[in-house]
């Protein structure tokens, strides 16, 4: 893999990791789960409750452990939310959400909720970092994060290339 393909797929992953709606918290982990090497990761980085959500994905340095294994430093921007209206804000089931519609050059789906919400305010942004390990699935060779590489990995191993 490249590094411009490992540093657009990390700032892919990083939007969805660092986003999350509380009114359809289904959504964060089915999207993860494309993008997993263990799909049951997908709720990994979140407790469930709240919204916020991240967009504007800067990929930054690189460490290349090997042809199949970078990671990315990415730093994106967070939104968190606050809930304006508790009369009556539940749950939004799916059918109130739709479905996404196959749009040319479409490469997957994204669980990055409206930047607009009727029972939410958006909060003061701020920017977050994170390391994405960013590999190739065994059985078909696409793409994945796989967490469990950073087992063991320090700041130090980040480099510039």
């Amino acid at each position: 893999m490249s590094d411009v393909e490992a540093s657009a797929f990390a700032g892919r992953f990083a939007c969805d990791f660092q986003s999350f709606d509380e009114d359809v918290p289904w959504r964060r982990a089915e999207v993860l789960r494309e993008v997993l090497a263990d799909a049951q990761a997908c709720t990994w980085g979140w407790a469930g409750a709240g919204r916020q959500r991240a967009d504007s994905p800067l990929p930054g340095r690189l460490y290349r452990r090997s042809d199949t294994v970078v990671f990315v430093e990415v730093v994106v921007r967070a939104t968190p939310y606050v809930r304006v209206d508790t009369a009556g804000a539940g749950p939004v089931d799916g059918s109130e959400v739709g479905e996404v519609a196959a749009v040319p050059g479409m490469v997957g789906r994204s669980c990055v909720p409206p930047e607009t919400a009727a029972a939410w305010a958006a909060g003061e942004a701020c920017w977050v970092r994170m390391t994405v390990p960013v590999t190739r699935a065994p059985e078909d060779g696409r793409l994945v994060v796989d967490p469990g590489l950073l087992t063991g990995t320090t700041g130090n191993e980040v480099g510039d290339r």
